[in-house]
């Protein structure tokens, strides 16, 4: 765990970069004609692994046959979603009445292929719980599209420096995971059956895909009612909530799962470690996106630059949805580990729907609207898959709804304050930002030291990661 942590501090920085360099170098225009097209095609993105990565490592025996048969699975679905999405490029354009979207809609095609072939070679690295080999797979490739995206950038190639920069990635993760996985798979064999692996593995892409479609309308709606310019806002916005977001519970999950996979028959420890993990990501994810909302206007001055400040309103009603994504993580994982996923997808057909509906509700406001609309919607859906993943697991997840919830009135608000209080008493951007950050430092210290139970849990946590290194 330590090595996960330690790569995704990396990739954090990396992100920061991006974001503060980017944002200085292309227009909001720039972005929103981008997330018009990820919006549409991500959706295949989960088609393509069809869940099988997941699957790979959450099974307890796995045969080499099984690996090849998975891999070569894969990279037919990739080849097929390239070839869709190719050809899929002029309805996109059409959809948006946006022209430029072709283009960028044919090049970016050919990641689905790319990450097809990718896909075992992770997950065989990540079932080995070759952590730190992982981490550098995934920093490497990010530092690389980086330096391309602010080369393009500079040179005034507008949006095809984040066209540019998606691919970059894709490619040289590719190359690392082929290289350092210590596996090479065989040729097809169709005596030997993957079907416990689609079972598994489709409902959970199924599951994805519902999610994919609540997290997306947002950019769809937006993009085609007001355009490229206020969706440019929006996606800045969304993006300083969700990669943030996706850098803290993408590794924790890479972590947890097969680690709650492979004690799952004993339920005494599996809730204990679960507890922890919920109390390391929700504690994070409070102070993190609670101060975000007090200190939204001088985060926004100092990383995106005055001309952002638009973005100040949408970022603060977002960023109440990146804390109960963060708490979703905790019925995720016992939906995973405990290959429950058929259970999950049924819930996601009946919740993912009034998630999608209270984002509409928001669109004739704008994207503040949709961002209220979004925060809501993600806080009935965290409600709702803890009380059905207690419900079908036999765990008692009252206790873990009722702690999660503490854990937002006891660090979230708080933080919120603070932020709030800073912003006002401090007219410099960059001071605000140190004095509030060092104050919501300080005052998550004390509350986790002054706790018992969280005290407790994060002995857990220690715990956790001792063993990890010893191993």
């Amino acid at each position: 765990m330590s090595a996960t942590l330690l790569w995704q501090a990396i990739r954090i920085g990396l992100l920061g970069v991006s974001i503060v360099v980017l944002a200085r170098l292309l227009s909001p225009a720039d972005y929103g004609l981008l997330a018009m097209v990820t919006a549409v095609i991500g959706i295949g993105e989960l088609l393509r692994d069809l869940g099988l990565s997941v699957a790979a490592v959450q099974a307890r025996t796995l045969s080499s046959s099984e690996k090849s048969n998975l891999f070569w699975a894969n990279t037919v679905t990739g080849v097929v979603l390239a070839s869709v999405v190719f050809g899929s490029s002029w309805a996109i354009a059409a959809l948006y009445d946006q022209r430029e979207l072709v283009a960028i809609t044919q090049v970016l095609a050919v990641t689905f292929l790319i990450n097809g072939v990718a896909s075992q070679f992770k997950a065989q690295i990540n079932r080995d719980l070759r952590f730190m080999t992982l981490g550098l797979s995934e920093a490497l490739p990010q530092a690389l599209g980086l330096g391309v995206a602010i080369w393009l950038a500079v040179i005034g190639s507008g949006y095809w420096a984040l066209v540019a920069q998606a691919v970059t990635v894709a490619v040289v993760a590719l190359f690392l995971d082929v290289l350092l996985a210590r596996w090479l798979p065989g040729p097809p064999r169709f005596n030997v059956s993957i079907r416990r692996f689609l079972r598994f593995g489709g409902a959970l892409a199924g599951t994805q895909g519902l999610a994919y479609v609540a997290k997306n309308i947002d950019n769809v709606v937006l993009g085609v009612f007001y355009g490229s310019g206020t969706l440019g806002f929006y996606s800045r916005a969304y993006q300083l909530i969700v990669l943030p977001l996706n850098q803290l519970t993408a590794p924790l999950s890479r972590v947890a799962i097969p680690i709650l996979a492979r004690i799952q028959d004993d339920r005494e420890q599996f809730l204990r470690y679960l507890r922890s993990g919920q109390f390391f990501t929700v504690t994070l994810a409070c102070a993190f996106y609670a101060s975000l909302i007090g200190l939204a206007s001088p985060v926004i001055l100092v990383v995106l630059g005055d001309a952002w400040l638009p973005v100040v309103p949408i970022l603060q009603a977002l960023a109440v949805s990146g804390i109960f994504r963060a708490m979703g993580q905790v019925p995720y994982w016992i939906f995973v580990a405990l290959g429950l996923t058929g259970k999950q997808f049924k819930i996601y057909l009946i919740s993912q729907p009034l998630v999608v509906v209270a984002i509409l509700t928001g669109v004739p406001w704008g994207g503040v609207g949709v961002a209220v609309g979004c925060s809501v919607g993600y806080f009935v859906f965290w409600f709702i898959q803890m009380w059905w993943a207690g419900r079908v697991s036999g765990l008692p997840t009252g206790s873990l709804i009722r702690s999660g919830l503490l854990l937002v009135l006891f660090v979230g608000t708080p933080v919120v304050a603070i932020g709030f209080t800073v912003t006002a008493a401090v007219s410099s951007a960059v001071l605000a930002l140190l004095v509030g950050f060092a104050a919501v430092f300080a005052y998550t210290a004390v509350i986790v030291a002054a706790v018992p139970s969280y005290r407790r849990q994060l002995s857990t946590v220690r715990g956790i990661i001792r063993r990890r290194r010893e191993k």
